[in-house]
């Protein structure tokens, strides 16, 4: 028991300098890289992957399905690009739309302004008809009343 605690020790100790006895080998073979993209998409495609991105991910699946090694997923990767393709493309397209309806609500609130304004300056002409009318009326009392009758 003892020596198995200390076989245990000598090997965490000699992994606490960034060197480990025992290495693992990358597989850098072509299907390994290819398999990596690929597996590399479908994260960036995650929804719950806040660091994934669309672009990310076609970019990954653009690079699988050229690679010339053997695609184990050839048929998913190029519905995932198609479907994410898709996705960019409504994205863009509800951009437009809520440009589109803010645009359309500034535009419907202007006339409003307008047909508001139209109604208070006709209502100062009115008012000032009636300014007008009044002082004439004034001044034609005011006349009766200056001008004795003999």
């Amino acid at each position: 028991m003892k020596r198995a605690l200390v076989a245990a020790l000598l090997l965490g100790t000699g992994c606490l300098h960034g060197t480990p006895l025992v290495q693992r080998k990358h597989d850098s073979s072509p299907e390994a890289v290819a398999d990596s993209l690929y597996w590399s998409a479908v994260r960036n495609l995650d929804p719950t992957n806040k660091n994934g991105t669309l672009d990310a991910a076609i970019a990954n699946l653009d690079a699988y399905l050229v690679s010339p090694a053997k695609q184990k997923h050839a048929a998913e990767a190029a519905v995932l690009r198609s479907l994410a393709r898709n996705a960019q493309q409504l994205a863009r397209v509800e951009a437009t739309l809520q440009q589109r309806a803010a645009a359309d609500n500034k535009q419907k609130s202007e006339p409003d302004n307008k047909a508001r304004d139209e109604e208070m300056v006709k209502e100062i002409q009115r008012l000032k008809d009636e300014l007008a009318k009044a002082n004439d009326e004034l001044e034609r009392i005011k006349k009766r009343l200056a001008t004795p009758k003999p």
